[in-house]
């Protein structure tokens, strides 16, 4: 079933408000109910991207499509995709999949939940089997990866169907803020600060690195490797109103040139499985002889 935007926009509005706003899921005694709405409402526009085209993608499908997110952390997409008819799957760490409330509320979505460590998908697989899957999520997850994206989008590419969709959104590097923080002599790396924040165990809280932002060019080429055909790309702002002139001047910088946006969204369809024999070693370097 196809639904219009308004409906879309109505079933995730629903699940935020009615759902989650009333019913916080506190991951690993890390936020309160009030840090989890925020971080939920700054993703609003995001997730509302998602879903709509989600809904444009699998508008003519007869039977529902099978449909999985890779780290799905709270799940506010997934639920509004089951919700929406689809037959959704989530894999993510066990301290998040496995909250007795998040539990229970994809039971009462039907949501089918698995955990593991996305480190380790090039070498213990993902618990599915292969071309089983119509469409597989991947959002805001390869920039904080610090291994090798190769071995998870090859087992992407396995575990979908033939002509299935791998569906990811990711930062920009080059985009124009970036490009005058480089003028500037600044960093596009994530702080040290940020760093110590992450290993500090005397600060509770979830510390997202960037490890490696991409261009679209190097999307497509990633893909490409793995076996993936490009159905499309585009550009986006994921941010709020922004209310300093610079940003402001950004903003409408990029509405004329739209590749300095913030944000990419790249679909690849699955061509083949090809796949690559990875060489795992505790070595960070391999050499090779002359």
């Amino acid at each position: 079933m196809k639904y219009t935007g308004i409906q879309v926009q109505e079933i995730l509005h629903d699940i935020i408000f009615n759902v989650y706003g009333k019913n916080p899921i506190i991951l690993h005694d890390l936020w309160d109910a009030a840090g989890e709405k925020k971080y939920i409402d700054w993703l609003h526009a995001h997730y509302e991207s998602i879903l709509l085209d989600f809904n444009e993608l699998f508008s003519t499908t007869g039977t529902p499509a099978k449909v999985l997110e890779i780290s799905s952390f709270l799940g506010v997409v997934d639920i509004a995709l089951a919700k929406m008819g689809f037959d959704v799957y989530t894999y993510d760490r066990a301290e998040f999949q496995d909250n007795p409330q998040l539990h229970k509320l994809y039971s009462a979505y039907n949501v089918h939940p698995s955990a593991g460590n996305i480190k380790d998908i090039g070498k213990t697989m993902l618990p599915y089997p292969d071309n089983y899957f119509d469409a597989v999520i991947f959002s805001e997850v390869i920039e904080h990866l610090n291994i090798n994206p190769l071995p998870v989008l090859q087992e992407i590419n396995r575990i979908l169907k033939p002509g299935g969709i791998v569906y990811i959104t990711t930062p920009n590097q080059v985009n124009l803020l970036n490009r005058i923080t480089m003028m500037q002599g600044g960093s596009l790396r994530n702080s040290i600060r940020t760093s110590v924040t992450q290993i500090d165990q005397s600060q509770p809280t979830i510390c997202g690195i960037h490890w490696r932002e991409y261009t679209v060019k190097e999307l497509v080429e990633l893909l490409e490797t793995t076996g993936f055909g490009i159905k499309k790309y585009s550009f986006s702002n994921t941010t709020k109103k922004n209310t300093s002139l610079l940003l402001k001047a950004i903003d409408l910088f990029c509405v004329v040139f739209p590749r300095f946006n913030n944000s990419i969204t790249i679909i690849g369809t699955k061509k083949e499985y090809r796949p690559i024999t990875f060489w795992f070693h505790d070595e960070y370097i391999k050499y090779y002889p002359n």
